[in-house]
């Protein structure tokens, strides 16, 4: 958290509320016992979120209480949550009414830490449980019970069930990662009537999220998270919540092309018109969009540029928590706490989209990025190549995304900042795998994957777009004999000559009406991928049959076939010296050993970028994030 300016210390209307922040949980509880003045200030900070108060305590299990002198009331020093919850109704209205957030999940982690007593209250961390107490908090807004129990916990009978207020109801609920949850919780009370924020992901397998869906208006919702919930193309439903919906989360599903159609048609705004600068590609591509001036009023819906131009905006719990509680109003009983105007209630349609791990393929991916241009954030990973016969290797499945590169050009209008997509964009090489990718690439066909790229499609040139300022690159192989590495690194290259023409526009004179110069690619981060097991490690087929085995062992690159012949070691699975001596020696024919050799002859990725980045001269400065699978 960074510290308060100097000229907000000067003006500010309460030097305590600002100070609050900064101040420790006991060094809070010692300040509410100061005075009325004191607590009225580090009260609210000290109940707004009591869980994780309680989860820092020494004992989060004990009982010990400090009643407070001014307030019938009790702080939470080292109270157990059990006692919490059951004392919560004996808690006055206005203390009750401070607390706007309960988050379970650093209770949940005192699994680890205090098993022994975690095991006796973990009825705690059940949804039913929590549920049965949150009407109490009137002014609760933000209910997380991530990767929570299940609710199978009896009650007692005298438990008081409180409908809760309308219009006062959640404005984020996340419950990713709770397996059985039990959906009748909310469907039977108002409690998501005003969500803004939704997360469902790996919650069900079950259909009760549709029915969830389907039962509530959610006339606020903005952000939808519905991550590994098995969704196909037939059974998603997402909310008619028109353009107000601008951030959904959809990996890790079954889903195909024809959602990427429905995503078009119902939840994207009309393409943004590009400047008309950007056609002559002068210097002004280095700037924000410069103002436009205009007689109507901002606020107004039918604004041009109401809907066009909105920087970038939290989408995940912790963020969205801390947006909310600076911005919002969050003890006002109407159900509107935003003014319409906010850049979370803008009806902008989708700016945030996840895609990741499902069924996509490169057409699909294509058919989005050159349909919408007001993409902000965008998680599609790595895809099949559509159409596969561009990348011919029997028993094979190719991964590709290219022709891609022209719909991020600045020249479109693109709005994208954070992009995850297949290292194809930029090395021009597709993945090679036999099925399903999680096994990982093959690695001896590496050399014709990488004959593939010689075709030189136009690959994503840093300098045709200053707006994007993080890249994610997907299961970029580990070995390469040298068309990948020369690619990634004339990409890095790049990216050092995009840096020093931005700094120089930074560099030149401006003033207070002058745009903002767009930040260029700050972060690069490569995802590299597992080798594919050796022969000696996938065995004969389950079948036993033998023709079965043999079309194995051609479709993993063996080079016999015989049942007399002794099968060699997987030649992945030594060093280059050796395999070249083995290839050398063992009796093969001369285009086997040929393929042996080559494979030898393979460089390191991962060691020639940290090569290159010692010797880089002048050295890009943004951040460079190497991610390599561990050894298996």
């Amino acid at each position: 958290m960074s510290l308060p300016s100097y000229e907000a210390t000067l003006r500010g209307p309460n030097k305590l509320d600002m100070l609050a922040p900064y101040l420790a949980r006991t060094s809070l509880l010692n300040a509410c016992l100061v005075c009325k003045e004191w607590y009225q200030c580090f009260g609210p900070h000290l109940w707004s979120n009591p869980l994780k108060l309680i989860a820092e305590t020494c004992t989060p299990f004990g009982k010990n209480y400090i009643v407070y002198p001014y307030k019938t009331a009790l702080i939470p020093r080292s109270v157990k949550a059990d006692l919490f919850f059951k004392g919560s109704k004996q808690y006055s209205g206005s203390l009750r009414d401070l607390v706007l957030t309960l988050d379970f999940r650093p209770l949940k982690l005192l699994e680890k830490r205090l098993p022994r007593e975690y095991s006796k209250f973990s009825h705690v961390t059940t949804p039913k449980y929590a549920f049965q107490f949150v009407p109490c908090f009137e002014n609760l807004r933000f209910l997380v019970i991530n990767n929570m129990g299940h609710f199978d916990y009896e009650y007692p009978e005298d438990t008081e069930i409180r409908q809760p207020i309308e219009d006062a109801s959640l404005l984020l609920f996340s419950s990713a990662g709770t397996p059985f949850l039990d959906y009748s919780l909310l469907i039977s009370t108002p409690i998501l009537h005003n969500a803004m924020y939704l997360d469902l992901s790996n919650t069900s397998p079950t259909q009760g999220w549709s029915a969830l869906l389907s039962s509530h208006a959610f006339v606020n919702l903005r952000i939808l998270k519905l991550r590994s919930l098995r969704l196909t193309d037939q059974n998603l439903q997402i909310p008619r919540a028109g353009l107000r919906l601008w951030s959904l989360d959809l990996r890790d599903n079954s889903l195909t092309d024809l959602t990427i159609d429905i995503l078009l048609e119902d939840c994207f705004a009309e393409k943004i018109k590009p400047p008309s600068f950007l056609r002559e590609m002068s210097d002004e591509i280095l700037y924000e969009d410069p103002p436009t001036y205009y007689t109507r009023d901002e606020s107004d819906p039918s604004y041009p540029a109401w809907r066009a131009n909105v920087p970038m905006r939290p989408d995940t719990s912790d963020t969205f928590i801390a947006y909310m509680k600076q911005h919002a109003d969050l003890k006002s009983h109407s159900s509107q706490v935003l003014p319409d105007n906010d850049l979370i209630r803008k009806g902008t349609g989708l700016t945030h989209l996840y895609l990741s791990d499902n069924r996509f393929t490169s057409v699909g991916v294509r058919k989005l990025l050159e349909s919408t241009n007001r993409l902000q954030v965008l998680d599609v990973g790595t895809v099949r190549a559509n159409p596969s016969w561009e990348y011919v290797i029997p028993h094979t499945t190719p991964f590709c995304q290219p022709n891609t590169s022209p719909s991020l050009h600045l020249q479109t209008g693109t709005r994208m900042e954070t992009l995850r997509i297949h290292h194809s964009i930029i090395t021009a090489t597709p993945t090679i795998a036999q099925g399903r990718l999680e096994f990982g690439y093959i690695a001896q066909h590496l050399r014709k994957t990488e004959k593939f790229g010689e075709k030189d499609p136009e690959s994503f040139n840093p300098l045709n777009n200053y707006r994007l300022s993080s890249l994610t690159l997907s299961d970029i192989p580990l070995k390469s004999t040298g068309p990948t590495i020369k690619r990634l690194i004339d990409f890095l290259r790049l990216c050092a000559t995009q840096e020093q023409i931005l700094s120089a526009a930074r560099s030149g004179p401006r003033n207070h009406r002058s745009p903002r110069v767009l930040p260029g690619l700050r972060r690069l981060r490569l995802e590299f991928i597992n080798e594919r097991a050796g022969a000696e490690e996938i065995g004969p087929s389950v079948s036993g049959d033998q023709d079965a085995d043999e079309f194995q062992a051609q479709s993993m690159g063996d080079f016999s076939f015989f049942a007399d012949e002794k099968m060699p070691p997987s030649p992945m699975s030594r060093r280059g010296s050796e395999i070249g001596g083995w290839a050398a020696s063992w009796p093969l024919p001369a285009s086997a050993k040929s393929s042996l050799v080559e494979i030898a002859d393979m460089k390191d990725v991962v060691e020639e970028l940290k090569i290159f980045r010692k010797e880089e001269e002048p050295r890009w400065g943004g951040s460079l994030e190497l991610v390599v699978p561990m050894a298996r």
